[in-house]
């Protein structure tokens, strides 16, 4: 274990980030932005993970430091794998009760720090983090990097289990106690429910985690007002005695996202790692490239098509005619070698010069913040879509599992900002069909152009001064702020402690 020393002049905070790149990101934002706010910041996180910490710490604030405790052995996640972007989705439940065997030694670090934190901020996939702050007598504050839409739903799933006794895969569940009343077929549930087995220990850890959530003492959702109200009201409107939570402690505070500035690096090496094509020749192609021309193509960390749909989805990029950006996640720990991400021989020399393949990671929020960028094909991971809708990009959904296909909803539906073209982490595309859809998203009469132009612009007015998420920012640090008066307080005798 290793660590840095912290001030004792301002509130210190936990911040426990889950091994998981659209996890990490964000709540290392939020940290930044905390940070910003006076706020003494200590990020925990396991050794392979340290570098993805590399953009924030390289700005040098000196009230973040690092805890860095030696990653939980389990007999199902390979030696030196600590991050789930580098195993098969299957192991992602594997990874959360993995993370539950760092309880004693956080304890142990709290006990025995001259001057421990006030309060915990962590990932909801860390639900258990809520007993250990009970234990420790502070308050935990649970940081959502899904939108509050698919929160509520699977609140609700875990909460009022819906059944399929007869085992159909089609049989539709619908979600009355939610805002607009969702309907999804069983197969389209989160697959952290789906992947539930009652009175099984590991299956009823995670269960136990996702409901202690609501009865963290805050919540904070890395959305906005004007994108997802209706669904933060239905937290905000919660009745407080049955679930333990005040309801004024729901805080809104994204997009979380890095300023849109040239000369910022936090757009440039945001979560990134090794690519085979450098950041300068992306963007020195996208220069040659006409306004809104390019459709970018990315599924996020952890989803590796089978070599079928690469085949598909390639035909499809090819029959277009559109300039492109495909961003390829080859395999990793559990996929079968050959099987999957493999370009097709001979599509690259096909279509040398109107686009790029990329293997590996690629600066995403920089490519779709580039004027030539017209479209992005996203499973609708929720930080792609905050990064889709603030850059003002058309988005082409293709749900593959966990919360994209409420993502989709929400975006497809209600928003009517994207167009679904694909659905399903095994499902074959028509590549004629994906085709036309890949090049009319680059038409400038788009309607759905129009709309994400106007969510664009409502997703900077929520984040510049006086806006709701800056202003909600600013509150979240004010309350954190007064934790470590109360604190004071109980350091001079006996008193409440920091729960109330």
């Amino acid at each position: 274990m290793s660590t840095t020393t912290t001030s004792t002049g301002a509130a210190h905070i936990l911040v426990f980030p889950y091994p998981a790149q659209g996890h990490m990101i964000p709540l290392l934002d939020l940290s930044h932005q905390l940070s910003l706010r006076g706020l003494t910041i200590t990020i925990l996180v396991t050794p392979k993970n340290l570098p993805i910490l590399n953009p924030l710490l390289s700005q040098n604030h000196s009230n973040i430091q690092t805890l860095i405790l030696p990653f939980p052995d389990h007999p199902s996640i390979p030696h030196g794998v600590e991050n789930v972007k580098d195993l098969p989705p299957s192991l992602f439940r594997v990874m959360m009760r993995a993370m539950g065997e760092l309880y004693n030694p956080i304890l142990h670090w709290f006990n025995s720090h001259p001057s421990p934190p006030v309060a915990i901020i962590s990932d909801f996939f860390l639900g258990w983090t809520h007993h250990l702050a009970s234990h420790l007598r502070i308050p935990r504050i649970v940081f959502f990097s899904s939108g509050a839409m698919g929160v509520a739903v699977i609140d609700s799933m875990f909460r009022d289990v819906p059944k399929n006794d007869d085992d159909n895969p089609n049989v539709l569940i619908s979600f009355r106690k939610i805002p607009n009343s969702p309907v999804y077929p069983w197969w389209q549930l989160p697959s952290i429910f789906l992947g539930h087995k009652e009175g099984d220990p590991d299956s009823e850890f995670i269960r136990d985690g996702l409901l202690a959530n609501m009865e963290s003492w805050g919540m904070v959702f890395n959305t906005f007002n004007e994108l997802e109200s209706v669904y933060l009201d239905h937290f905000r409107k919660r009745n407080e005695s049955s679930l333990g939570y005040c309801s004024h402690r729901v805080w809104a505070v994204g997009p979380l996202l890095p300023p849109n500035d040239e000369d910022d690096v936090g757009s440039t090496d945001r979560g990134g790692s090794s690519s085979s094509v450098e950041t300068d020749d992306l963007l020195s192609w996208l220069d040659t490239c006409p306004d809104h021309s390019v459709v970018y193509v990315c599924f996020g960390s952890q989803a590796v098509l089978r070599n079928n749909q690469m085949e598909a989805l390639a035909a499809g990029l090819e029959c277009s005619g559109a300039r492109f950006l495909w961003c390829v996640k080859e395999a990793t720990e559990g996929h079968a070698m050959g099987e999957y991400g493999m370009v097709p021989t001979g599509f690259e020399d096909r279509t040398a010069g109107r686009g790029l393949v990329i293997r590996g990671w690629a600066p995403q929020l920089l490519i779709l913040r580039h004027r030539a960028v017209g479209s992005f094909l996203t499973h609708c991971g929720w930080n792609s879509v905050l990064e889709g809708l603030s850059s003002g990009v058309v988005m082409l959904a293709w749900p593959m599992r966990a919360d994209q296909y409420v993502d989709a909803t929400l975006l497809v539906d209600q928003m009517r900002v994207a167009v679904k073209v694909c659905e399903g982490a095994d499902t074959v595309p028509d590549s004629a069909e994906l085709g036309r859809a890949v090049a009319e998203s680059v038409n400038e009469n788009r309607p759905e152009r129009i709309r994400t132009m106007e969510l664009r612009k409502a997703a900077y007015d929520a984040v510049k001064e006086g806006g709701s998420s800056f202003k909600d920012l600013d509150s979240l640090a004010r309350d954190l702020c007064g934790l470590h008066s109360v604190q004071k307080l109980c350091c001079d005798g006996p008193g409440p402690s920091l729960m109330g």
